[in-house]
Formats: structure tokens, C-alpha cells, sequence
């Protein structure tokens, strides 16, 4: 049953990326992307180690873009590791007009965080997005889909979970003036089993040509997790961003 279903996503996936459709030929083709990352050291009656990195890549092309997310996360506290997440984060989106405002996706997203007992989380997901508004300054996108998600837990014994979900992003941009912009995205992942939210809210500042300071504040959480561990997960935090 669980390749069937994965078998399944990957055939309607690859119908929809073979749709034939009419592009913006206006925009820039080629690879872009960013790295960001944050480390913090502290000692003294307190010795805290925090590090955060991400590097974001894209590639654009007449009537399709890939994108691409890995991001690792790590912190410790008085020599007591608390923290050590990884992202991979992949999507290919096939648009449907000349302004790129409606598109189909295909996505898969892999997580492993060893504080929520997560082995691995794996997410194969397909759907819809569109550009719910656009202005030279804010930008509101949308996508809905559905999705076959599978975790591994750390723990030895404990069974692996499986659920068929339906997905929700949102993604909310605003530049408040030529050195600061406002960014939200919102994500929603729900099953039978359980339901995933995860919220990342930042304001950017511009420092340079290509390198913004970034304040940052994460919230995730699951209404189901692994036993023994919280539902909800929060962090702040400030990075700097390269831009390329």
C-alpha cells in the first residue's frame, strides 16, 4: 500500500509537469539563491553554543522553476547538546500563464531532528499555487496540495507513522521601505495521525548590495509528537544573509 501511494504521487506528479504551457519569457533564466547562517558563543557562568545555516537555490527557466532548501541547526547548553535539526526542502512548479501567478507543484521535504525523536521525516506532496496578490512592494502566494508522509522514529521499537495529508502554505512578503522588508510564511501539514504547523515570521535589513541582517522567530508545532517530547518548539534568532 505504501509504494502503491508513493507510486501513485509520483505518476500525477510527472502528468503535471508534462502539461505544455505558455511562459514569461521576460523573466531572468538561470541559477539564484542565498546562504544564511548564525552562530552565537557564550561563556563565563554560562557557556551556551548555537549555529544556524541555510542555503537556498533556484533554478528558473522559460516555463518552470526548481527550488531547493537545506538548512541545519545546532545548540548546546553548559556542554549538554538541546538541539540538532536538518532540512531538505525540494519543488519544481510548472506555471500556467505568462505572469507565472498559477502553477502546478511537486515537492518533497526530508526532516531529521533528533530532540523530537525524528529518525527521518519524510513528505511527497503534489498540488496547486497561486499569486493571490502582487504589488511592486507586497507579495501574497498561496498553495494547497496533498501529500504521503512517513516518519522514523529515533527511539528502537517504536513503529514508523504513516498518513495521507492534505497541505496549506502561505507566503506573505512586504518591503516597508529600500532597507527593511517583512516576511511570514505559514505552513499547515494534517493526517489522521497528526497535524504540523510551522510558522516563520522575519523582518530583513538591507546592509549592503547583496547582504541583509535577519531577525528571526520560528514556531512549530505538532499535536502528536513522540512520546516524551514537547509539542511546541520555538526559536529566535538573527543571521546574515548572501544573497547571489
Amino acid at each position: 500500500m505504501k509504494n502503491a501511494t508513493i507510486k501513485s504521487l509520483f505518476a500525477l506528479a510527472i502528468t503535471a509537469l508534462a502539461i505544455n504551457v505558455q511562459a514569461n519569457t521576460d523573466t531572468p533564466n538561470g541559477i539564484s539563491g542565498s546562504g544564511e547562517l548564525g552562530f552565537s558563543d557564550s561563556t563565563g557562568n554560562t557557556v551556551n553554543t548555537s549555529f544556524y545555516g541555510a542555503l537556498k537555490l533556484k533554478y528558473t527557466q522559460q516555463n518552470y522553476t526548481l527550488k531547493s532548501l537545506i538548512e541545519g541547526n545546532y545548540k548546546s547548553e553548559d556542554g549538554t547538546q538541546t538541539e540538532e535539526r536538518y532540512i531538505v526542502d525540494l519543488q519544481g512548479n510548472r506555471y500556467y500563464n505568462a505572469e507565472k501567478s498559477y502553477y502546478s507543484f511537486v515537492g518533497a521535504r526530508f526532516e531529521k531532528n533528533k530532540f523530537a525523536d525524528i529518525d527521518l521525516d519524510s513528505t511527497f506532496s503534489i498540488g496547486l499555487g497561486k499569486s493571490l496578490y502582487k504589488t511592486k512592494d507586497t507579495l501574497l502566494n498561496g498553495e494547497i496540495g496533498l501529500g504521503y508522509q512517513n516518519t522514523d522514529y529515533s527511539t528502537a521499537g517504536t513503529k514508523s507513522d504513516s498518513q495521507t495529508v492534505g497541505i496549506a502554505k502561505l507566503d506573505f512578503s512586504h518591503k516597508i521601505n529600500e532597507q527593511v522588508k517583512f516576511t511570514q510564511d505559514l505552513s499547515v501539514t494534517s493526517g489522521e495521525n497528526s497535524t504540523k504547523l510551522e510558522s516563520n515570521t522575519g523582518f530583513k535589513v538591507k546592509v549592503a548590495e547583496k547582504m541583509n541582517l535577519k531577525a528571526t522567530y520560528k514556531y512549530r508545532h505538532n499535536d502528536n509528537p513522540a512520546e516524551r517530547t514537547k509539542k511546541t518548539d520555538t526559536q529566535t534568532m538573527l543571521t546574515l544573509i548572501y544573497d547571489f
